[in-house]
């Protein structure tokens, strides 16, 4: 199992507190860098899953939205792929 960001959900989320990126960076307590890396898909060569610095940034800077509003979990398995 793989915690993911859902990223339409987070950035209305943003959209409504309105923060920019850097914004919700810091006020996250994360790296720029690390925002961006967690938003981009899952297939992206850059991207990175959120930890838990991400989950309790997110949490604490959205506090009226839950864990399952934000985040859903996934099974994800990049080395395996069946050629038919």
């Amino acid at each position: 199992m793989k915690i993911i960001l859902d990223i339409e959900a987070f950035e209305r989320a943003q959209k409504e507190v309105g923060l920019n990126n850097s914004e919700l960076a810091r006020k996250m307590k994360i790296s720029r860098s690390r925002l961006w890396r967690a938003k981009l898909p899952v297939t992206h060569a850059n991207f990175c899953y959120p930890g838990e610095d991400f989950i309790t940034g997110s949490l604490s800077v959205f506090k009226d939205k839950k864990f399952d509003d934000l985040f859903f979990l996934s099974n994800v398995c990049s080395e395996y792929t069946k050629v038919i």
